[in-house]
């Protein structure tokens, strides 16, 4: 087993088997935290078989062959901890955080699922079925549910990166247990994952749980994830969606981001500039000259989660806004003022980025900016459980766990005035995609608009499969 140490004390660790490791110490406090990612998520899946990676989470959430009664989640309740699991497009995550006194508990149960799922008929019908439900609420019958997943398959071509995490149902129904079983024996294997521990632990003896837990694992070939890099768009791409649970207008646009690799100064640069179109009370779309009218919500990050530096692959810059209706200053959807036309956005959004291109944004609102884009992302990091699947993400994708520490001093002190406007220039002359949300021709399209935004904030959110 092989080891080192960085400068800020994360301390890595490489198995026999192929297994990384990464402990975080954190001296103060008394949880922690650990995250097992492993390198496939819904790019990763087999032609024909969408929705395995996050039917295959559920199945594994459930725990190993030797997880007590229950399952895994009630054991790791009744330390008074939590759990869950994610399904990205690269990645898969599973997560916890517990007391320190936990620790050999959470490793045991990582473990035991690593080594043999608890995979049978049964939990496979189930878990068919709980996800057939959450397509249903959270897609199918939730205001602009199509929401981030229309993005990926407006803008870019190849199939694994226009696929959404849920999968179509004729696709779920048709994965078998053979299928199930290959899909582990390919992709769940310790040389293609990662245990990420935080918190109150002493790095010694976490060393030696970890060592009798995981090292007798066996190790086995791991399949290389397919290669999802594709040109950028060459045209503008317009779609429109028919929303019957919608009462207000609503318009999505997805613009590529700068590869994080290769463009690193430039991908950092478009994450102010989301920040300054669309994030706090004083951004750009939300008051002033570039403001436009009508909007009853408004959304703009970086990453088809919202979560920056998620995948190795092509990712998104995304608008999101619902628009129109009574109080805001229009006839209604679809009125006589063009409350309806999602050109009130675009041409906004364009003004505004043409604005920052030729002017330089003032200096004290890319401070203010920046600041408080640094401030959340710290207090992100003060969760240990968020601490280790941030810091096991970059480590998986980018080899940098350093780098979730680093991010919000690197926005904040490093990204300047100058900078973004050659981000604004750049997304000014780029192609991107406009998805216009149409909701029902009826007398109640003028719904009220906070519940519209409240859906619309919270599609994002909850779309995380």
């Amino acid at each position: 087993m092989l080891a080192r140490m960085t400068r800020n004390q994360l301390r890595r660790l490489v198995l026999d088997n192929g297994l990384r490791v990464l402990l975080a110490p954190n001296p103060t406090g008394a949880s922690i935290g650990v995250a097992v990612h492993y390198g496939v998520g819904f790019r990763t899946e087999p032609k024909g078989h969408t929705g395995l990676a996050h039917l295959f989470e559920h199945l594994m959430i459930q725990g190993g062959h030797g997880a007590p009664p229950g399952g895994y989640l009630p054991q790791v309740q009744r330390a008074g901890g939590l759990g869950d699991a994610k399904t990205r497009q690269d990645l898969t995550v599973y997560y916890a955080a517990a007391p320190a006194s936990a620790l050999e508990m959470l490793l045991t149960l990582e473990a035991d699922r690593m080594r043999s799922p608890r995979i049978s008929l049964r939990n496979l019908r189930t878990q068919t079925a709980v996800i057939d439900e959450e397509i249903r609420l959270m897609v199918r019958n939730r205001p602009y549910g199509a929401f981030p997943w229309v993005l990926p398959r407006a803008l870019h071509t190849r199939a694994e990166n226009a696929r959404d995490g849920y999968g179509e149902t004729v696709d779920l129904a048709a994965i078998d247990i053979p299928l199930c079983e290959r899909f582990f024996t390919d992709h769940y294997g310790p040389g293609n994952a990662l245990v990420t521990l935080t918190g109150a632990f002493d790095p010694a003896t976490a060393e030696r749980v970890v060592r009798r837990h995981f090292e007798r694992l066996p190790g086995r070939p791991v399949v290389t994830a397919p290669d999802s890099d594709e040109p950028a768009p060459r045209e503008d791409r317009q779609l429109s969606v028919a929303d019957p649970h919608a009462g207000l207008p609503a318009v999505a646009i997805g613009y590529r981001m700068p590869d994080p690799m290769t463009e690193r100064a430039d991908y950092l640069a478009h994450l102010v500039l989301a920040a300054l179109l669309g994030q706090g009370r004083h951004a750009l779309l939300r008051r002033g000259p570039a403001a436009p009218r009508g909007v009853a919500s408004l959304s703009v990050g970086c990453g088809l989660f919202g979560l920056p530096l998620d995948t190795r692959g092509p990712d998104l810059l995304t608008l999101f806004a619902v628009y129109g209706g009574a109080g805001h200053g229009t006839q209604g959807a679809g009125g006589a003022d063009g409350a309806g036309d999602p050109a009130r956005v675009t041409d906004a959004l364009d003004t505004a980025l043409t604005a920052l291109a030729e002017n330089e944004v003032d200096a004290g609102l890319l401070r203010a900016t920046t600041a408080r884009w640094a401030a959340g992302a710290l207090r992100e990091l003060g969760d240990p459980s968020t601490r280790a699947q941030l810091l096991g993400l970059r480590e998986m994708l980018f080899g940098e766990a350093e780098l979730t520490e680093r991010l919000p001093e690197l926005v904040r002190g490093e990204v300047s005035a100058e900078q973004v406007s050659r981000a604004a220039a750049r997304l000014r002359s780029s192609h991107r995609a406009v998805v216009r949300f149409a909701p029902r021709a009826s007398e109640t399209a003028t719904a009220s608009a906070s519940a519209t935004a409240t859906a619309s904030a919270s599609a994002r959110r909850e779309a995380a499969v």
